[in-house]
């Protein structure tokens, strides 16, 4: 009986460590840069992510080159204290270009699409670890996305964050 548990889990272990998109990051390459300061990934309104999962949240842009790859952060305060949220520098060389979102889930090895989209704003920072932004998978719409069209002269930048 101890065997198979430990096989099992050993096996466990192995195929998070071996799973992998292949994604890479190259933050020298381009001039620009806009943060996301927290973002939580939702399926079907359940939060993704944990301590040790291995799952990524990534940006990419319209040729499917990679704009930043986020850091799980959990935070040890506030509302969302001890859940998963992501923070994420996304690149860019100009400003209005359109980013898309992929989640890499590495219990599933599988890579999701995400709802959402970005045009880039040059020093840009979208939500924080108390009031993040939902990304939803696979459809549109969480309760708690933004609004940007609700105050539009109310930031010297704006973004546009659109379902898909």
């Amino acid at each position: 009986m101890k065997k198979n548990i430990l096989f099992a889990v050993f096996f466990s272990i192995i195929r998070i460590l071996l799973a992998d998109p292949g994604w890479e990051d190259c933050p020298g390459c381009y001039e620009f840069t806009a943060t996301i300061s927290g973002g939580i990934v939702l399926n079907d309104g359940e939060q993704m992510g944990n301590e040790n999962d291995g799952d990524i949240f990534a940006a990419f842009d319209e040729d499917g080159n990679v704009r930043g790859i986020a850091i799980a952060l959990f935070p040890p305060f506030g509302p969302n204290e001890g859940t998963c949220v992501y923070e994420m520098q996304m690149r860019s060389n100009l400003e209005g270009e359109l980013l898309s979102f992929k989640y890499y889930d590495a219990s599933e090895n599988a890579v999701l699409d995400i709802a959402e989209t970005y045009e880039f704003v040059i020093n840009d920072i979208l939500g924080d670890v108390i009031d993040p932004i939902d990304f939803n998978i696979g459809s549109s719409g969480g309760e708690n996305e933004p609004d940007w069209e609700d105050c539009p002269g109310c930031y010297e930048f704006t973004a546009t964050i659109s379902g898909g």
